[in-house]
């Protein structure tokens, strides 16, 4: 599995995934026990066209449904979203991160003295990129800030399903193969603008 760094923002463990699956599994796979179970969530147009299946596929292997995931977000990172541009149904990326106060410059942090997001520092050393929390001293002033970077994806070149309404093992495939390339989409077009957001000049785009 691909290490974290300051672009790579998801990643897929295939290991993992092979080690939690039941026997019986489609592929031996745990992602696709669930991608079993939630098959009829697809229309039948839905099945062979790229957008609608990647973001099918795609919200079923990350958080909430599939936890850990197939797909590992960057534990900085609140969540990776595809969905459909709600102005010609395209693919439209999303992806949100905690903003900590200090990463801002100087004249754009708040003018009084409040909170800031808390990193949990049982997690692992400051490279390992730590999850962040709301301030467990609930009686101070906190504010907590988020950034959204929303991205079009109408130009990626992405994976085609087949017709694997008869073969399950199909599916698993396909479903696999459709979010490894966005993984790298994502990585390759996001990675380098979060990078310059959490980074030395943060905030000073």
């Amino acid at each position: 599995m691909t290490d974290w760094s300051t672009t790579t923002l998801v990643r897929i463990d295939d290991p993992y995934d092979r080690n939690r699956s039941d026997t019986g599994a489609p592929l031996d796979s745990r992602f696709g026990r669930y991608l079993a179970r939630r098959v009829n969530e697809l229309e039948d147009d839905e099945r062979t066209n790229p957008v609608d299946f990647l973001i099918w596929a795609w919200n079923i292997a990350t958080p909430p449904v599939m936890s850990p995931g197939y797909v590992r977000i960057r534990h900085d990172l609140k969540a990776v979203r595809l969905d459909h541009s709600e102005e010609d149904r395209s693919l439209l990326l999303a992806v949100e991160v905690p903003v900590r106060h200090h990463i801002l410059p100087r004249g754009n942090r708040p003018p009084y003295n409040v909170s800031d997001w808390e990193e949990n520092h049982h997690f692992g050393p400051p490279e390992s990129y730590r999850p962040h929390y709301p301030p467990r001293d609930e009686s101070r002033p906190a504010l907590l800030l988020s950034a959204v970077l929303r991205l079009p994806a109408a130009d990626w070149t992405l994976h085609k399903p087949g017709d694997w309404s008869r073969v399950e093992e199909f599916l698993v495939d396909d479903a696999k193969q459709a979010v490894a390339t966005a993984v790298d989409h994502i990585n390759r077009t996001a990675g380098p603008r979060i990078a310059a957001l959490l980074g030395d000049e943060g905030g000073a785009w």
